[in-house]
């Protein structure tokens, strides 16, 4: 009997905004935020009990640049509990290229491995590189790839990363909230450019993140907290 093709569709979550509005670009901050003792000594997952690895935090401010740019930049923390995790979480790809209708660039890649003493291994920029990626889909795409440096089961990884999609603006964008592993808490922080007659909606897809909240400095971020994995699988369709 063949299986039905709902048993390959993923639960997949994911916002869509509906934004009419331009952001100023967003300058972040050099500083990585500081790590909590009680992350290091994790032992399991709080999301999925049987995880390899765990996001402690995905963070994501979106700038809807007045150049005509689409940027997104991301910050994510990772827990690594087996050496399974060890295997999938420390070979990084970010994909480039021709995807979400435009031409999306990578830069600013930052990224550091903690050891469960607290030692820090930094990523040395000569160690990114470019390649090209197939998917189980069989779809190819470009990346630009590392490996983080020291990585063994009870490291926390984290990296960051600008995300340019070139000649694109904020409306109709979609904002996923799931990864290849759990994650604790997932947030967005959006900047509208206030002006008459402008608008900011959102309109969730799947899932459950919280009501738009006013942040200091102008910005507006909404969460979603305990996001479990999504799993590739062979003949799936498209995430969407």
């Amino acid at each position: 009997m063949k299986p039905h093709l709902s048993s390959y569709l993923p639960t997949v979550l994911l916002l869509c905004l509906l934004a009419f509005f331009t952001v100023p670009v967003w300058a972040s901050n050099d500083d990585w935020k500081p790590i909590d003792p009680a992350q290091l000594a994790m032992k399991t997952s709080l999301v999925e009990k049987e995880a390899d690895a765990e996001g402690l935090f995905w963070e994501v401010r979106m700038d809807d640049n007045p150049e005509g740019d689409l940027i997104f930049n991301h910050y994510l923390r990772v827990k690594v509990f087996t050496e399974r995790g060890r295997e999938s979480q420390s070979k990084i790809d970010l994909f480039y290229g021709k995807l979400y209708g435009s031409d999306v660039k990578i830069s600013d890649i930052a990224a550091r491995t903690i050891k469960p003493d607290g030692a820090i291994i930094e990523l040395k920029k000569e160690d990114i590189f470019d390649r090209t990626v197939v998917r189980a889909s069989g779809l190819k795409f470009k990346a630009r790839s590392f490996a983080m440096p020291g990585v063994e089961p009870g490291c926390i990884i984290e990296y960051r990363w600008r995300e340019t999609r070139v000649n694109t603006d904020a409306d109709n964008v979609r904002l996923n909230f799931q990864r290849d592993i759990p994650v604790q808490r997932v947030q967005y922080l959006v900047k509208p450019m206030s002006y008459e007659d402008a608008t900011f909606n959102s309109l969730v897809l799947h899932g459950s993140p919280t009501k738009w909240a006013k942040e200091k400095n102008g910005f507006y971020s909404t969460v979603m907290i305990n996001v479990p994995a999504i799993h590739e699988e062979s003949q799936m369709p498209p995430d969407d």
